[in-house]
């Protein structure tokens, strides 16, 4: 049984093993995918290229991924924010209003900036990808063009960028601050950088202000990209739960519970002592049936030898002794040399006494426990 169950985890473990390869070999040749807007993607979504551009034209470029109340309220500041998720959080919009208005500027692209800092918007039918717009000084340009929607520009706004359908672009101020927001973030994608004239118009956009450093906010994306569980749960927290886990691993230790296969001991199920074996026994002691008890010993390990190494059941005693001298180190003693060349005649007499079939069965027992423990 013991065996058997150790040869079971051995296959087990090799198919775990074969598992793991092919995952490994067959994950290794699938393409990352990248959640759009990141300017760390590559993909045809993905602003790396822009961000890539900028970086080799201007030496104070970087990511920004912490919260925007790390920001540091110094002036001529450009925060890019491409598509982000919608904040909720009034606590969180007002942390980048305060960058504003400590004399910094946020240039925001986003399809629909309704709800972004009090930005309302209009809906419009576009018929091609493609628009014709106009800036403030009346330049026209021709743009790649997603989204329905059109800025509802506020009387104190500076309108940058419209076309016919409404505005597309517009300048608003906060403080010593400014927020420029853009109703295509399309326009910096790796996919549509290159179209028309999509890359004059952010050049020009970026134009508006000049700064000391530009950051693209990457802390508005964080819920698009898969998170550390670290980053989701509070520190104070993992550590209460590892130290429940492990305190619940050393009180089963201390109760004594255990893990694994129960295995029974033998003589939970094998009764040595069966009600049907006591009386059989009991029956042959009092009708002094030493010579049918002693017959049925010799078949049964005759039965035994053969189940086990294939000897016949019609080979004479006499001649069992040198096959079984090869697979039983006890039978090469003295003392078997006559058990062999007497128990036939033993077998054949019609009674024995009480004395003779103690010593011929004890014999006999003793022969058979030899067989069957190889």
């Amino acid at each position: 049984m013991q065996k058997s169950i150790t040869k079971t985890w051995g296959w087990l473990f090799v198919l775990l093993i074969i598992f793991i390869a092919i995952s490994l070999v067959f994950g290794s040749n699938k393409l990352e995918e990248y959640p759009p807007y990141l300017s760390t993607s590559p993909s045809p979504t993905g602003v790396k290229g822009f961000y890539t551009y900028l970086n080799e034209k201007i030496d104070s470029v970087e990511r920004w991924e912490e919260s925007p109340s790390q920001l540091v309220e110094e002036e001529n500041q450009l925060l890019l924010m491409v598509e982000p998720t919608l904040i909720s959080e009034q606590a969180v919009m007002n942390e980048y209003v305060s960058f504003m208005e400590a004399g910094n500027t946020i240039l925001l692209f986003k399809n629909n900036l309704e709800g972004m800092f009090g930005i309302s918007t209009t809906y419009g039918m576009v018929e091609g990808e493609t628009v014709i717009m106009e800036d403030a000084s009346g330049s026209e340009y021709e743009a790649t063009m997603n989204t329905q929607t059109r800025i509802l520009p506020e009387s104190n706004d500076e309108i940058l960028l419209q076309d016919d359908l409404g505005v597309i672009a517009i300048k608003r101020s906060y403080g010593n601050g400014k927020l420029i927001a853009v109703n295509s973030p399309d326009w910096l994608t790796n996919h549509y950088i290159l179209e028309a004239n999509n890359l004059d118009v952010v050049l020009n956009l970026l134009g508006e202000e000049k700064w000391d450093e530009i950051r693209f906010d990457e802390y508005t994306h964080r819920s698009l990209k898969s998170q550390a569980m670290h980053d989701i749960y509070p520190i104070w927290l993992l550590v209460a739960a590892f130290q429940l886990i492990f305190f619940t691993l050393l009180w089963l230790l201390y109760k004594g519970k255990r893990f694994g296969p129960i295995r029974t001991p033998r003589e939970e199920y094998v009764r040595f002592s069966d009600e049907h074996i006591t009386a059989l026994a009991a029956w042959y002691k009092r009708g002094k049936a030493y010579m049918e008890s002693l017959n049925s010993q010799a078949d049964y390990l005759r039965l035994l030898l053969r189940e086990k190494w294939g000897i016949s059941y019609q080979k004479e005693w006499k001649d069992l002794e040198e096959v079984l001298a090869v697979k039983l180190p006890l039978v090469k003693d003295d003392e078997w040399t006559s058990f062999f060349s007497e128990i036939e005649a033993v077998l054949h007499r019609k009674t024995i006494t009480k004395q003779e079939y103690l010593l011929w069965s004890k014999r006999m027992d003793r022969l058979r426990k030899e067989v069957e423990a190889e």
